[in-house]
């Protein structure tokens, strides 16, 4: 359906300003989805913090350039879906792979993180990394071993020292007790 010199300019500025606020950028098709699969795919999508469009292609490659990532834009291919991710990427592309199992007409074929171009492999496999939150947890963890380790050591020298000096004052008690009897 045509659309007016305006509402292209809308649209054009729709895209740039998603383009600049999203970390991650994945692309659909969406041949054959009906408006109840497009509904179920949006509701997952906005619990992620995606937002979801269908594109108009020539003007998403119109913005690609107005940001600097035509290499981005021009990955896109027939009907698209753009699923647009405001924060942690990996959470849509989690949510998309389940839709996909779900909705057959739902092909994930690529997308882009930053300026990097991502096949559906690379979109699969991000899909399977533990969320932002996770590996943040994992990291922490792996700085604070080392040192409850080193925590535990001293700990245990210095009881170690605590028992002897103890011992110590036991044994010199004994032989003053031994001594005024």
């Amino acid at each position: 359906m045509p659309i007016t010199r305006a509402e292209k300019e809308v649209l054009l500025k729709e895209y740039v300003e998603e383009l600049n606020s999203s970390q991650a950028v994945f692309y659909a098709t969406c041949a054959g989805l009906t408006v109840a699969q497009m509904r179920k795919v949006r509701t997952a999508l906005r619990q992620d913090h995606a937002d979801l469009e269908v594109l108009r292609n020539a003007l998403f490659v119109l913005a690609g350039k107005q940001t600097g990532r035509e290499t981005v834009a021009k990955a896109v291919q027939g009907p698209t879906l753009a699923i647009f991710c405001k924060g942690d990427p990996t959470s849509p592309a989690k949510t998309l792979a389940a839709l996909g199992r779900d909705v057959e007409a739902l092909k994930v074929y690529g997308g882009a993180l930053g300026d990097r171009v991502l096949s559906a492999e690379d979109v699969s496999s991000l899909a399977t990394l533990p969320g932002r939150d996770v590996l943040v947890a994992q990291v922490l963890a792996g700085l604070q071993a080392p040192i409850s380790g080193l925590v535990g050591v001293l700990n245990g020298i210095i009881s170690s020292l605590a028992y002897v000096l103890q011992a110590r004052v036991d044994q010199l008690q004994g032989s003053a007790s031994s001594e005024a009897a």
